[in-house]
């Protein structure tokens, strides 16, 4: 499974990605081969046009061209599991996901990413919950809805313009986020009763297959991270200040 056939653009990144996290399954409890043989594994692409050379792409390029798929839909009544495809209702991409109708979970299965958990809380604009999570979503994932009513999927652009300061869901190191080791804030009020509850932070770093956790709440508040390109930052927050919108919540990013 050295490399795959490509016909189209979509395919090129659905396939790229997807190929990426089932070559490192299934080198991961392999200690025999060399990092360095992984890396090369990972990214390589046959190409189907004589005149070009094998393609390898970095991570942060296969999302940046995931981007360019995003499709943007009406307002979705929720019957059902809701399966992100090149033929389906959802198409692949980059979105914030928005609540409508409704307040509950999102849960769901990755086809292949199975590092990225789908695992959120959401309800319509007005509530505590957040009405809008950034979702990374790839070919064959599945969303499944529990007592939420309508959703709408808003194509986030090709391009948007970095920030240090991040909402609620999946972002991408390079593109949402410059690389760099950043001190950790946030403009959310935070009770220290709950001093479990905070933002979580979860980064994935698909080159090395691996993630590293991270918590930041009232009473751990002094705490640094480390983003390099590419990388995954998954970001949820558990509301304590009840009667503030988790929408306006902002996790900040200050450089050290």
């Amino acid at each position: 499974m050295n490399s795959i056939k490509i016909t189209n653009k979509r395919n090129i990144i659905i396939g790229l990605f997807l190929s990426s996290f089932i070559l490192l399954s299934a080198c991961g409890n392999d200690s025999s081969g060399s990092t360095e043989d992984t890396k090369n594994k990972v990214h390589k692409v046959e190409n189907t046009t004589k005149d070009k050379p094998e393609e390898e792409l970095a991570p942060l390029d296969i999302l940046n061209q995931l981007a360019t798929l995003s499709t943007q839909t009406e307002e979705l009544y929720v019957t059902g599991d809701i399966v992100i495809g090149e033929d389906e209702e959802v198409k692949p991409g980059i979105y914030d996901l928005e609540i409508t109708g409704g307040s509950g979970n999102i849960f769901g299965e990755r086809s292949s990413v199975s590092s990225l958990f789908i695992n959120w809380v959401g309800e319509a604009k007005g509530g505590d919950y957040p009405s809008k999570i950034r979702m990374i979503l790839f070919e064959g994932d599945t969303l499944e809805f529990s007592d939420i009513s309508k959703v709408k999927f808003n194509a986030v652009p090709e391009k948007v313009e970095p920030s240090n300061e991040l909402g609620i869901g999946e972002f991408v190191v390079g593109r949402d986020i410059m690389p760099g080791d950043y001190k950790l804030s946030t403009n959310a009020k935070l009770n220290p009763e709950f001093e479990n509850l905070g933002w979580n932070i979860t980064i994935y770093n698909d080159e090395n297959g691996q993630s590293r956790d991270q918590m930041y709440t009232a009473t751990n508040d002094d705490v640094a991270v480390s983003l390099k390109e590419g990388e995954i930052i998954s970001i949820s927050y558990d509301n304590t200040d009840y009667g503030s919108s988790s929408d306006d919540a902002k996790l900040i990013f200050t450089e050290l």
